[in-house]
């Protein structure tokens, strides 16, 4: 928000008209006859924004811009000139002014130019505060501020002490190894071995082996003996990704290692013995895959001690922005870029927006974004949202598919609006009944472009 503003200018009525514009706007001014006066003023006091005339006797306002720069490099400098000369625009520019205006100005251009200014203002401080918030963050925590995933992280520090298995649901994309991660990086394993088996990227006739390890001439091409990923994961923890993909005759061997504790390797019959924690990660529908026998009850169950559920992204909106500007971070420094900042209309984007691809199509973009735009802002034009279409899919799937979102769409605005009337229109109250945060209804409202306070 700018609250102070110094007005520097040789002429009084420029002086006088900029005063009465601001006063309007509810802003403190002061004001100085020179570059000089201003000057001094700006090294005994701090402003929010300077207006200077470009061309005045004792410094100039490339002076005073460069001298606020140094005290504040956040300061907003607009320079004002009665000269349109593109060199000493570009000049003004080049060292950092907001913009640069020529005489004579309406007092429609000036609320027009601080309403910018403002906007520039709070997105300065939302960056400032991001560098300090990710500098604090930890690699290993997890970015959120929706209820449900705030609830989530609440109970990880209780599951992480436990050795109890773990069962994690949700779309591709929404961030479940993350979870993993952390559960084990706050348990007491945390020193010991985080072992990962991607089941969906081995074949089916090796996983036995992956699991188990094998000994030497076990089978054609086992040339030496082989470790697998369960003595490798002992007193850790072992992360089985994409559970669903193992075959239903292994399943029955997983179930008796992971109920005894041991196992032996292919070609061997001596038995191993293992402490491990079992996190199992799949965006499948589980209960669908045990009824079409692709899957076993008991082991499910086995797998199942404590189940998370993570939400997809566009059912977290609290979390988008926050994911967000920690990429706009993270992909920054790693492209060795000055750290940008998302506009309010590219938020209102990003917020808006379905997520087929949850948290993993957020990094995508905003990496695309980093990468390819040149200024210092990333905009609404900058965002380039796309959803490619599943194999599977055609024309025709799509259009359904966009005709039933549309419904349960209408749907849901015709639930909250009614709900919302019928409360007085008390925003806390109906978010409350509806089960969601008051920043969900909110956003839900903006995009519905309700107006009604």
């Amino acid at each position: 928000m700018i609250k102070k503003v110094l007005i520097v200018d040789d002429e009084p009525f420029i002086r006088n008209f900029l005063k009465d514009a601001l006063k309007k706007l509810n802003k403190e001014t002061d004001t100085a006859i020179n570059g000089q006066v201003a000057i001094e003023k700006i090294q005994k006091e701090n402003f929010d924004l300077i207006i200077t005339d470009m061309k005045m006797p004792k410094k100039n306002g490339i002076d005073v811009l460069k001298i606020a720069k140094q005290k504040n490099p956040n300061v907003i400098v607009i320079i004002i000139s009665a000269f349109a000369k593109i060199q000493n625009a570009t000049q003004a520019l080049n060292l950092g002014a907001f913009t640069y205006l020529i005489k004579p100005f309406s007092f429609d251009t000036i609320d027009a130019v601080i309403k910018k200014a403002e906007e520039h203002k709070n997105l300065i401080l939302e960056n400032s505060f991001l560098k300090k918030e990710i500098s604090n963050h930890n690699a290993s925590d997890i970015i959120a501020k929706s209820p449900y995933m705030q609830n989530l992280l609440n109970n990880i520090d209780k599951i992480a002490k436990s050795s109890s298995s773990v069962f994690i649901s949700g779309e591709s994309g929404t961030g479940k190894e993350v979870v993993a991660k952390l559960i084990h990086q706050r348990s007491n394993r945390a020193n010991n071995p985080f072992i990962k088996v991607n089941l969906a990227a081995i074949s089916a006739t090796l996983i036995e082996s992956e699991f188990f390890g094998h000994e030497k001439g076990a089978f054609t091409g086992a040339d030496t003996s082989k470790k697998g990923r369960f003595e490798l994961a002992n007193k850790g923890t072992l992360l089985l990704d994409e559970i669903t993909e193992i075959p239903i005759n292994l399943q029955a061997k997983l179930l008796r290692a992971i109920q005894e504790k041991e196992f032996e390797k292919v070609g061997s019959t001596t038995p191993i013995n293992v402490d491990i924690r079992f996190i199992s990660i799949t965006n499948q529908d589980i209960i669908s895959a045990i009824k079409n026998n692709q899957f076993r009850e008991d082991l499910f169950y086995r797998l199942n001690v404590i189940p998370i559920h993570i939400l997809p992204l566009k059912d977290r909106i609290e979390d988008i922005l926050p994911l967000a500007n920690y990429f706009l971070f993270k992909f920054s420094k790693e492209n060795h870029k000055s750290l940008k900042m998302l506009t309010p209309k590219a938020i209102k984007k990003l917020e808006t927006y379905f997520w087929p691809g949850n948290v993993r199509e957020l990094a995508n973009i905003i990496e695309r974004a980093v990468v390819m735009d040149r200024s210092k802002i990333i905009d609404v034009d900058h965002i380039f949202l796309d959803t490619p279409l599943n194999k599977s899919q055609n024309k025709e799937n799509v259009l359904d598919q966009q005709f039933i979102d549309k419904k349960l769409s209408d749907i849901e605005k015709t639930l909250i609006l009614k709900t919302l009337a019928k409360h007085n229109y008390n925003r806390s109250k109906t978010a409350k009944i509806l089960g969601i945060s008051t920043r969900t209804l909110r956003n839900k409202l903006n995009l519905y472009n309700f107006k009604k306070i």
